[in-house]
């Protein structure tokens, strides 16, 4: 710790050492009694050259804060410059607020951000009060903490959050005793904190914020925060605390309010927790602490008199889970959360004699979402009339909604989402004359809404009726007496008519009505009737005729009206969509050809669409998602189709033709690329190993020709690859061991980040195991790991590398119909994941590997028509194999052996020596090699020495021809001898 003397003695060091003569001059402390002085109009001098000095520092300025600060004549009073606050009576700059008060944590670059540095000449302004430098970028050159901004002894606030600075927070910052506010919140570069002692020296800190501060390593801290008796807020979440269950000497902090320790991680019993005996606390934020069992007294009884918000929510995400806590006497609470948080569920009796019963009661939002309540909804819920929010969403309850939450005046959210509930709204709802949110989405409701539940409903704003059996039966002329800005009355019975009063809904920003039995045509108002809708969704219908001629002035930001019965063109898209998707109607004609650059995804598969793709098309830069499948497109693509954002590209089953443009090679994001039938030609790009993050490509059924490329091998993340029914010829490239997504079970990191593959197209199927299954989109495939290769109905040659054995997590590996030749790989079985392997209609040669056997998960085998020889290998699963598909061996004449009915004779054994002696290795090959031409050579130097020498041909005859009357003989008797065994 630094004593005030030590401190004092630091920044005076710190003042000498940084500033120049001049510097030092304007950095000594003004007079005392400056503060008392007569107003002077115009800031001090030396403050204003401290703030350009600041300004100094400040290489980036994109919002132009600092516009305002210059030091010419015109206006040089900086107590009028931006962001800049002086005393009324003395002119001394006392504020400084440079917060960028457009960013947060998910938009850390906002409208007005600051790059560079914080200047020491800051400690020229010696009475200011106020600093807020939060969520800029001034963490300058190293990153650091300044350790000067612990001599601005005169600061009350001090706000930092946000600024990406690295190593320790500097204990100098305890030499600030007048500090009030400090915020260090959302400093995640920062290591592990070792030491927050320096804390305790701020006696006067009311609000103190570390959230995402790494704490971990600080074992004290509790100790720490302790021993600041006038804390009144205090927020440690995401601080990687391990435990809450200290046992601390006295309890100080008698004036803390406001505690929030949530998303830490306290393994340990809810009631073992030091705070609950701080009186004073008026909320208390628990979730997502992953602590358990059952409440202490303490939250029952008056200690905890003062409470009024309490979230334990986010406890169910565990195997553990807390009981439901006793909270009769806290009549001062206003806002309960046990969303997700109870073990074992709870009777809706149970849970509702648990809760304040205090007269008035204060309760004014519940939320209890995910807890497996089960049971009626209880008539006396009527009581809480002090509810505003009441959310029991994704529980069990059965039974209708009781007409007492009629009483329930005070309700904007009423959210009774996935359940059971039975029977019809209850007309009474309508009295909630103040309900602003009505969610009962989920349920199984079986009842009739009409225009009368509704009629006395003039503030609702938003209403969810979603996944329910409800019919709503609303007359045509009828008007609503609210205007909502959200609608989600999915699966709802609307039909057949479109529903007419929702013209009414001018301030809607979403709407959905999908699958509501809609079965009519697009009304005359569609496109005029919402000026402000964002997301329109009216999918899964039965809409029939035209789409609105004038739909280009429409607003909407994301539109579907996919899986429907539209004809007739594509009329110009809106001028502001993201996201269009009309798939599986019956629309024909051409594109329009008003694409923009804000259009991200765009969806017609299955419809009847014609004509080519023009140049147009190029003007949407920002395209992440094209599906254009099943249609009746033609022609050649443009030669500046692609983009750099492209991740999804499906245009299978139409009638492209010509090469694939190379532009193409610019989509290195595509996750997605499916060309297959159409009639493309040409060779199949190099640059379409550049794909890095490419996992699905399909090219089957085209005209495509020309060799594999070498580096398609270069595909890490590849898990599905379908070039069959091509022309392409050459042999397989050998350094199929680099596809490492089919050698992992599951993708790397690389692989799996920012992947958005999402259930677009309506079917995919696969030719495996023997058939054509359907997988029904490209993510089933992904996600189920369908890691497939299928190079079949080619023209490929050459040997099946071995180095394909490498990749152990295939599924299905389809390399039939081609010319391969040459053996199986000896060490096929190491394809433990394989399912289904078509080696069919080759010429591979040799025998069966008898590690064939291995493939415990192998369900489809099919090795027709080629030249394999030898046995069998045994094992039950080949033979459970054949007995599925006895055709897997037909057209191998020379293999024998069970499960076939051709034994192995002995001339099929000298074959299979034959056909072991092919696979020797090259020493036992040059050996036979030696020893036919040393044979051929000796009987070459026989025959010359007969042919020169007469002496050698006569002895050569004479020998045979003695050699023949002996064999003569010797026949002669042995035949008399049998004849005269006979006679006797």
């Amino acid at each position: 710790m630094h004593p005030p003397a030590a401190a004092t003695t630091f920044c005076i060091l710190f003042l000498i050492t940084q500033a120049s003569p001049l510097q030092q001059q304007q950095l000594l402390p003004q007079p005392a009694g400056g503060d008392n002085n007569v107003h002077v109009t115009t800031c001090i001098p030396h403050e204003r050259e401290a703030l350009l000095g600041f300004k100094q520092g400040i290489t980036g300025d994109p919002g132009g804060v600092l516009d305002s600060w210059h030091g010419n004549e015109a206006d040089n009073n900086c107590c009028h410059w931006r962001g800049v606050r002086c005393c009324n009576r003395t002119s001394h700059v006392i504020e400084l607020r440079l917060g960028n008060e457009h960013a947060d944590y998910y938009n850390s670059y906002g409208d007005a951000l600051l790059i560079g540095q914080i200047s020491p000449s800051l400690l020229a302004l010696e009475h200011l009060r106020y600093l807020d430098l939060s969520w800029n970028s001034v963490e300058g050159p190293d990153g650091h903490i300044p350790d000067f901004l612990g001599c601005l002894m005169n600061l009350e606030y001090l706000d930092l959050s946000g600024i990406p600075f690295i190593g320790s927070v500097p204990s100098q910052l305890g030499n600030l005793s007048k500090l009030r506010y400090l915020d260090l919140s959302y400093m995640t570069d920062l290591e592990p904190q070792r030491d927050v002692s320096w804390l305790t020296r701020l006696a006067l800190l009311e609000n103190l914020n570390l959230k995402m501060v790494d704490l971990s390593e600080e074992a004290e801290w509790s100790l720490v925060v302790n021993m600041i008796p006038s804390l009144r807020v205090l927020d440690l979440s995401y601080c990687s605390l391990l435990s809450v269950n200290q046992s601390l000497p006295y309890h100080n902090l008698t004036n803390l309010q406001q505690l929030d320790l949530s998303w830490n991680y306290f393994d340990h019993p809810i009631a073992d927790g030091w705070y609950w005996n701080i009186t004073s606390l008026k909320n208390l934020n628990l979730g997502s602490t992953y602590m358990y069992g059952q409440f202490p007294d303490a939250l029952g009884d008056m200690l905890m008199a003062f409470l009024q918000i309490l979230d334990v929510s986010g406890y169910a995400y565990t195997s553990k889970g807390i009981m439901m806590p006793n909270l009769k006497n806290l009549c001062n609470l206003k806002v309960l959360n046990l969303g997700y948080s109870l073990l074992h569920g709870v009777a809706t009796d149970e849970l509702f004699e648990n809760l304040p019963h205090c007269a008035p009661n204060k309760l004014q939002e519940l939320y209890l979402s995910g807890n497996n309540v089960h049971g009626v909804v209880p008539i006396w819920i009527g009581q809480l009339t002090s509810l505003v929010v009441l959310d029991l969403s994704q529980n069990n309850l059965t039974g209708p909604l009781p007409v007492t939450i009629g009483h329930l005046t005070s309700l904007t959210m009423l959210a009774f989402s996935r359940n059971r509930l039975t029977g019809h709204v209850p007309r009474e709802i309508a009295v909630l004359t103040n309900l602003t949110n009505f969610d009962l989405s989920h349920n199984d409701l079986d009842g009739v809404i009409r225009e009368e539940h509704f009629d006395s409903l003039k503030k609702l704003k938003y209403i969810d009726l979603s996944s329910n059996s409800l019919r709503i039966e609303i007359s045509s002329k009828w008007k609503p007496p609210f205007s909502l800005w959200y609608a989600d009355l999915s699966s709802c019975q609307l039909g057949p008519m479109f529903p007419s009063w929702l013209q009414w809904m001018v301030d809607i920003n979403v709407l959905r009505i999908s699958n509501t039995s809609i079965d009519a045509r697009i009304p005359h108002w569609f496109s005029s009737a919402f000026p402000n809708v964002v997301y329109l969704n009216i999918s899964n219908n039965k809409l029939n005729g035209g789409l609105p001629g004038n739909m280009e002035i429409m607003s909407v930001v994301e539109l579907d009206l996919s899986s429907n019965q539209l004809t007739g063109q594509v009329p110009p898209f809106p001028h502001n969509v993201r996201y269009l998707d009309i798939s599986m109607n019956n629309l024909t004609g051409p594109l329009p050809s008003n694409f923009r650059d804000n259009l991200l995804e765009l969806f017609l598969f299955s419809n009847r669409i014609t004509g080519p793709i023009t140049e147009s098309i190029c003007k949407s830069r920002g395209l992440i998602n094209l599906d254009l499948s099943d249609n009746l497109f033609e022609g050649e693509l443009p030669q500046c189709f692609g983009n750099r954002a492209l991740l999804y590209l499906d245009l299978s089953n139409n009638s492209f033709s010509g090469t694939i443009p190379s532009s193409m090679q610019n989509c290195m994001e595509l996750h997605v690329l499916d060309l297959s039938r159409n009639m493309f030609d040409g060779r199949l790009p190099e640059w379409f190993g550049n794909f890095e993050r490419l996992q699905f490509l399909r090219l089957s059924h085209n005209m495509f020709s020309g060799n594999v490329p070498v580096n398609l091998s270069n595909l890490q993340c590849l898990q599905y690859m379908d070039i069959s029914d091509n022309g392409i010829s050459g042999s397989l490239p050998w350094d199929l061991s680099n596809l490492k997504a089919l050698r992992q079970k599951y993708p790397s990191g690389f692989c799996s980040k920012d992947t958005i593959i999402e259930d677009y197209s309506s079917s995919l199927s696969t030719f495996l195991k023997g058939q054509q299954l359907n997988y029904g989109s490209i993510s089933r495939i992904i996600a189920l790991n369908m890691k497939i290769i299928d190079i079949s109905r080619n023209n490929l040659t050459g040997e099946i590398p071995e180095e394909i054995t490498t990749l152990n997590a295939l599924v299905n590996l389809d390399l039939s119909h081609n010319h391969f030749i040459g053996n199986i790989p000896s060490k096929i079985g190491a394809m433990q994941s394989l399912e289904s392997l078509d080696l069919s209609r080759n010429n591979l040669s040799g025998e069966i590997p008898a590690s064939l056997s291995d493939l415990t998960f192998l369900s489809y085998i099919d090795l027709s028509y080629n030249n394999l020889t030898g046995t069998i290998p045994s094992g039950s699963q080949l033979n459970t194999l054949y007995a599925a598909n006895p055709s897997m061996y037909v057209g191998n004449i020379g293999l024998c052996g069970s499960p076939l009915k051709k034994n192995c004779s002995i001339n099929d054994v000298s074959k299979q020596g034959h056909s072991i002696r092919t696979n020797e290795g090259p020493e036992q090959e040059f050996l036979y090699i030696g020893l036919g031409c040393g044979f051929l050579a000796s009987i070459w130097a026989t025959f010359f020495a007969l042919l020169v020498m007469k002496r050698w041909r006569i002895a050569y005859f004479s020998f045979f021809e003695r050699l023949y009357d002996r064999a003569y003989v010797l026949v002669v008797l042995n035949y008399m001898g049998k004849i005269g065994q006979e006679v006797n």
